[in-house]
């Protein structure tokens, strides 16, 4: 939903500051840039905003409200992780987790924060389809549900390899991914030392994950030892994801994080958006400079976690002040109010 000011389009929740500069864009439109307007969002304008969203109906875009506060989540449609598609009734959904909506976000920043809520749900994914065989049993050691504190207190029975000296060829038997496997299909040592490896992907399922079948995925090793492939797999696959993301998520049909936007005509469009106003405005210019300044300063002072007198409060405390931040007083003022 938009709204007309004269004849510049707002998103509902997004209102100028009074006697705000506008601008005319290289094309001839005109527009406010998004630093000179006030936001008060509501499920209702989140929402809207979340309509002109789109990726894929695996990943459905949730907005709620938990205890007053917008809530975005994503819902993740598909089969159990840790059982045979077979076995299973049917797909299902399951929830990641929630990401806090401030009314005062840039409308921007509320589509980047489902950008972003959507990559990391799809890595959680991620995760826990890469499988590894280990003695006769299927298990996933990148999967975020490992016992964090466990490990900490018993690190040093995580610092031995179970398979030390085996072959490339025998650590990717191996691994599976979602019930696919990869295969070595070349592999160079390069003059720096580094090993670079070829490797093809292929789905259980055709059509599955075309993202890291479509085309080969090449890795540069320090070392051909199973731990540094699972690894550098690892992190590749990652990026694929985030790259197809970068390519498939899209506002208003618009993909902001295509590797097809130029880079240097984002950053003249920036360099444009942030004219000095006092260029741009003639005897208002004082007023809008001042109402801005305060609204930038309220706005931030809303970010500012309160600390408590707790020893860990304290302890943030004496180490910022150590640092002697020149925002400071905006941290005291923040406690103050608590």
């Amino acid at each position: 939903m938009f709204m007309k000011t004269s004849d510049i389009e707002l998103n509902t929740g997004e209102r100028a500051i009074e006697n705000a500069p506008r601008l005319t864009l290289r094309n001839g439109r005109s527009c406010i840039p998004q630093h000179y307007l006030q936001y008060t969002h509501s499920l209702a304008s989140v929402e809207a905003i979340m309509s002109d969203v789109s990726f894929s109906d695996r990943y459905p875009i949730f907005v709620s409200k938990d205890a007053g506060t917008i809530i975005l989540q994503i819902g993740i449609v598909g089969f159990d992780n840790y059982r045979a598609a077979v076995k299973q009734s049917g797909p299902k959904i399951v929830f990641g987790r929630k990401w806090r909506v401030e009314p005062n976000l840039p409308t921007s920043e509320i589509i980047q924060t489902a950008f972003l809520a959507i990559k990391k749900a799809r890595e959680h994914e991620i995760r826990e389809l890469f499988s590894l065989k280990l003695g006769g049993k299927k298990t996933t050691p990148f999967n975020n549900h490992h016992d964090l504190p466990l490990m900490a207190r018993n690190a040093d029975i995580l610092e031995t390899p179970t398979y030390p000296d085996i072959s490339l060829e025998k650590s990717l038997r191996l691994i599976k991914f979602d019930g696919g496997v990869f295969e070595l299909t070349d592999m160079e040592k390069l003059r720096n030392g580094l090993t670079a490896l070829t490797l093809n992907f292929t789905p259980k399922l055709k059509g599955h994950h075309e993202e890291f079948s479509n085309a080969p995925i090449v890795l540069l090793l320090k070392s051909t030892a199973p731990n540094a492939l699972y690894h550098a797999l690892m992190t590749e696959m990652l990026a694929l994801s985030n790259a197809y993301v970068d390519e498939h998520f899209r506002y208003r049909g618009f993909a902001r994080f295509s590797r097809n936007n130029d880079v240097t005509a984002i950053a003249q469009l920036s360099a444009d958006l942030r004219q000095n106003p006092e260029e741009l405005l003639d005897n208002k210019a004082c007023n809008f400079i001042k109402d801005f300044a305060a609204e930038r300063y309220d706005t931030d002072i809303t970010r500012v976690p309160q600390l408590t007198s707790s020893h860990y409060s304290k302890k943030l405390h004496d180490q910022l002040s150590a640092m002697k931040l020149s925002n400071f007083d905006m941290l005291l003022k923040a406690q103050n109010k608590s």
